[in-house]
């Protein structure tokens, strides 16, 4: 009986749950559990409530997409209508910064828009940037034309901008940054505060995103290559550019830094710093002067290696070891400044001396060897060596003509040639002429002299001569009394 009577109460009870309305939920609702991420978060949360006891499908339209997309995911709502706890929308390194739209639909086909919602993903286009390279950070998500404060801080706690940022139409907005030459490289927080979300204007908000900054590395370009060949004691010079990521020029250097070197083959010969000569457009100079002893060879060059200049904030360059040219260097050859006392000698009797300042190609006086002059007075050569006076820093060394150089008269030369041990030499040649005028002279009035004392002899001679002998003879017979 009693079996009886509790099937009865069941069947009654159907028959009325039968007779009622179906439970009807009130308008969807749909909104993240944020705002506003940043690529650093992992997922988008859904809430929302009000939905049916049937699938919603859920789509997307990216800021750079021109609808709505199906994500693949869906769900069914739970007890009251609400969204599962569950459905979350990845966050992706890759995602575009700017405003999201979502829309919840009935179809996975078509997009109904049962319900839509906004968020923003903001923050910097990349994740590390280098010295004086452009921090640009982009986003939305934020109520169409209203204001905020962006700051960047460091990670010493100094804020190093402050900004007022104004969103466009779409709640998007940007700003740039350069980062110092001298930025402290760390990791630093950018802090967006203010009031009205997209979808809601009196909604506050903070949200913050983080990037790191790091030493540049300077590019390197070789402006003037160095000639082809040099002499020793001259210098070779190269004249580079640096540049900063963003293209500015570098105009400082870390002080006491030899970052050039001269190369014979693999060996380094020397070291150089660089000077700083056209600060318009960045350019700096490094000048090794070349050894008086260097090996002659034509497989030198200049290297600036990896990262061997540094502009004195520790940014450095460049990226890789950067090279010159091939150039020759060879024996120097010796520069003359000499003076000669005339520019004629008389034969014989006559001297031709000789001052030579004899130098170095950079100008460095040559003391150290030997000098002499060789006398070509036509098919003889006499050697004449020079003394090195220092009191007036030159060669001194005279020649004097004899009897024997009547047989070469006219224009003779004289070589200057000086060379010292380690095989550095140089030439100089003069011409000075020679003039027998002199001699002929004296000759000539010699025989005049004789000529004219036999002819006043042959005259007067025989007469003065008995005059003189009558007053020699006068004397003697003269007795005094």
């Amino acid at each position: 009986m009693r079996l009886v009577q509790l099937v009865a109460v069941v069947v009654l009870i159907g028959l009325v749950a039968s007779a009622l309305p179906p439970m009807v939920y009130g308008a969807p609702t749909l909104q993240t559990d944020q705002p506003l991420y940043t690529l650093r978060g992992r997922q988008i949360g859904l809430e929302g409530s009000g939905y049916g006891s049937q699938s919603y499908f859920v789509w997307v339209k990216a800021p750079d997409e021109n609808r709505t997309q199906y994500i693949g995911t869906s769900f069914t709502p739970i007890s009251g209508g609400l969204i599962p706890p569950n459905i979350v929308l990845p966050i992706n390194a890759s995602d575009p910064l700017g405003t999201y739209l979502i829309s919840i639909s009935t179809s996975e086909k078509i997009d109904s828009q049962e319900t839509t919602a906004h968020f923003g993903i903001w923050g910097t286009v990349k994740p590390l940037y280098e010295r004086t390279q452009s921090v640009k950070i982009l986003g939305g998500g934020l109520y169409p034309g209203t204001s905020f404060k962006l700051s960047i801080r460091n990670s010493a706690g100094d804020y190093v901008q402050t900004a007022t940022i104004v969103t466009d139409t779409q709640g998007y907005f940007n700003q740039t940054w350069r980062v110092p030459e001298n930025a402290v490289t760390d990791a630093y927080k950018v802090i967006i505060d203010g009031t009205g979300t997209y979808d809601n204007a009196q909604q506050d908000y903070v949200s913050e995103a983080r990037f790191t900054v790091t030493q540049a590395l300077l590019s390197v370009e070789i402006v003037t290559l160095p000639s082809s060949s040099y002499q020793r004691t001259e210098t070779a010079s190269i004249s580079l550019t640096f540049k900063y990521p963003d293209g500015s020029p570098v105009l400082k250097s870390k002080a006491d830094i030899l970052p050039v070197l001269l190369l014979r083959n693999q060996s380094t010969v020397n070291y150089a710093a660089l000077v700083l000569t056209d600060s318009a457009n960045g350019i700096w100079t490094a000048q090794i002067k070349i050894p008086v002893n260097a090996t002659s060879s034509p497989r030198y060059r200049f290297e600036l290696p990896a990262a061997s200049f540094d502009d004195g904030f520790g940014n450095k360059g460049g990226s890789a070891d950067t090279f010159s040219d091939y150039f020759q260097v060879r024996n120097a050859s010796l520069l003359f400044t000499s003076q000669l006392n005339g520019t004629q000698i008389q034969v014989p009797f006559g001297q031709v001396s000789m001052i030579s300042k004899i130098s170095y190609p950079d100008g460095t006086p040559f003391f150290n060897g030997t000098a002499q002059v060789r006398v070509f007075t036509g098919s003889s050569i006499s050697d004449v060596r020079l003394s090195y006076d220092p009191a007036v820093g030159a060669w001194r060394g005279a020649y004097s003509s004899a009897f024997t150089d009547l047989w070469r008269i006219g224009v003779w030369k004289l070589q200057v040639v000086a060379n010292d041990t380690y095989g550095n030499s140089g030439t100089e040649t003069y011409e000075v002429a020679t003039q027998p005028y002199l001699f002929i002279v004296l000759i000539a009035a010699i025989v005049i002299i004789a000529l004219f004392g036999r002819w006043m002899y042959a005259r007067y001679g025989r007469k003065l001569y008995f005059k003189v002998r009558k007053i020699v003879m006068r004397f003697r017979g003269f007795k005094p009394l």
